[in-house]
């Protein structure tokens, strides 16, 4: 129910925005309002799917549209985060808090990211110097306490593609299981 809420909500919030689009004069080579709304659907449908390429593309194209629509960004820096562009996601959660600074489920999907970016890095160090390195026994606290704040230390580690100390950057980067969707009746 709250999953077909927030649908509603924001189909509701884009055909508004959608009705002042239509009001003005297309620029050259700009989207009408059916192009937006086309947009709009193919965005929904593939973020429905799990199709993170295709949700983050169609998001893309919408927060170019509609740039003060905080929703779109939040689903736009999901559909990043899940289709393994972890900068690109941060960048997008930002435009989100810029919008709202007390989106929470933005501050904590951020977080979420930005911990597994350092998981990945502490995993590309250890596989990148010596063992007899003083850094090392300190990096490799710090990956699994990160791991374990993530919940994630069952296999993160035996995630390790053929370079040592390099972790698949599915391993530890898109793995949504801990992020916030709008969808989830969290409050925000």
């Amino acid at each position: 129910m709250n999953k077909l809420r927030t649908q509603r909500g924001l189909l509701c919030a884009l055909l508004l925005a959608l009705a002042g689009c239509a009001s003005m004069s297309p620029k050259p080579g700009g989207r009408n309002a059916d192009n937006i709304k086309a947009t709009v659907a193919r965005a929904e449908e593939s973020y429905e799917k799990a199709d993170w390429a295709t949700a983050a593309t169609a998001y893309g194209v919408l927060v170019e549209d509609l740039p003060q629509d905080t929703q779109l960004w939040f689903r736009y820096a999901n559909a990043l985060a899940r289709s393994d562009q972890p900068e690109r996601a941060v960048t997008a959660y930002r435009e989100v808090l810029a919008r709202d600074a007390h989106y929470a489920k933005a501050w904590f999907n951020m977080g979420i990211v930005q911990l597994r970016q350092a998981a990945n890095s502490f995993s590309r160090m250890d596989g990148n110097i010596s063992a007899a390195d003083p850094l090392r026994a300190q990096s490799e606290q710090v990956h699994d306490a990160i791991l374990r704040i993530l919940n994630d230390d069952s296999g993160a580690k035996a995630a390790t593609v053929s370079k040592p100390g390099s972790v698949a950057p599915s391993a530890v980067l898109s793995s949504p299981a801990r992020e916030h969707d709008v969808d989830d009746g969290a409050s925000h």
